[in-house]
């Protein structure tokens, strides 16, 4: 099989087709990105992991970040993060400590702590592998109503609302994530381009990837569904969030917001950024996105309409007078770079 996330032909025949018979209850898998059940007490206990196998100082700060984002998707609020992770060989101990440093800080950030996890060196990796699993809860009956046992009908209205010509909106700017980490990985190569202030300011971007605030607000706005933009970045996504939808789009490719540092970068390095992890990025489906874009700004995020949803199959991309038809998800191109 190809590097990257597996194919979504691959994911359904031999990932969840399995989950779906073999399990001894109805499986949350392919209706949202954590795992979920239900307590006693009608609280949603929910469960996301996040693998970064993407070579940087901040594995352990965007794996925990990146989980996280799939439970704020859900409305829920994250409790504790587990980590696992898997050393070369050849690997020092102060990557360890790198890891454990930038996990730590994501902690920090979200208000939770590191509970446990699993850390080991070995030859079955070439080079750090870092695993977050973070899990939550949510008390909100709109949430809990989602997710109960007898979710399919509600899945199918979620579909029947969703077909009706409803709004997509991003949050922030696409690509983030994965400007932060060329920018502190690839400097030197890239000093040669770009002056250091600007360099720096996409190093920076790294502050950006949660969306806590942007899901949240979202969702009491009239969301129907959100999906945070992550590996394969937001072409993945769309793909993504049509799948689970059961519906088609159409999207103007120049209304995707992208910061100049990230064509920059991207330009030089010969990536594109329509196909990089994007966290931070949240994908959002409302029925009045000018209602959801306006509670995004009035709280200061960036928010903007880039399409809308259809009752067709196709997955339409528009750039002017182009019309392109989207593709299955393909390899994250951060993988591209070399050392990658």
């Amino acid at each position: 099989m190809r590097i990257g996330k597996v194919t979504e032909s691959v994911l359904k025949r031999s990932v969840l087709k399995l989950i779906k018979s073999d399990s001894n209850r109805e499986s949350a898998a392919a209706k949202s990105d954590c795992a979920y059940s239900i307590d006693e007490d009608g609280s949603v206990l929910l469960s996301s992991v996040s693998t970064m196998t993407v070579k940087t100082d901040e594995a352990g700060f965007f794996a925990v970040h990146n989980a996280a984002n799939n439970v704020f998707c859900m409305g829920g609020k994250p409790t504790m993060a587990v980590l696992n992770i898997l050393l070369a060989a050849d690997a020092e101990e102060s990557e360890l400590k790198n890891v454990m440093r930038s996990a730590i800080n994501a902690a920090n950030d979200l208000g939770i702590a590191i509970e446990g996890g699993h850390t080991e060196v070995t030859d079955a990796v070439e080079r750090t592998v870092v695993s977050a699993i973070v899990t939550g809860i949510s008390k909100a009956k709109s949430n809990s109503k989602a997710l109960e046992k007898d979710d399919k009908t509600f899945l199918n209205n979620i579909e029947g609302k969703l077909k009706d010509s409803c709004d997509i909106i991003i949050t922030k700017w696409i690509a983030l994530e994965g400007t932060a980490i060329l920018a502190a990985n690839e400097a030197d190569k890239l000093k040669g381009r770009l002056p250091d202030y600007m360099i720096k300011e996409a190093a920076g971007y790294k502050r950006l990837v949660s969306v806590k605030n942007d899901a949240q607000i979202a969702l009491s706005s009239g969301a129907l569904m959100t999906h945070d933009v992550s590996m394969g970045g937001i072409f993945a996504a769309l793909w993504d969030i049509s799948e689970r939808a059961g519906c088609g789009m159409e999207v103007d490719l120049k209304k995707i917001p992208i910061r100049q540092e990230t064509v920059e970068i991207t330009n030089y390095l010969g990536l594109n950024p329509y196909q990089m992890i994007s966290g931070g990025s949240l994908l959002i489906i409302a029925p009045d996105g000018d209602r959801v874009v306006r509670s995004l700004e009035d709280a200061g995020i960036n928010a903007t309409i880039i399409g809308v949803t259809t009752n067709k199959n196709d997955k339409i991309i528009r750039n002017e007078d182009e019309i392109r038809y989207l593709d299955k998800p393909m390899a994250d191109e951060i993988l591209k770079i070399n050392n990658y």
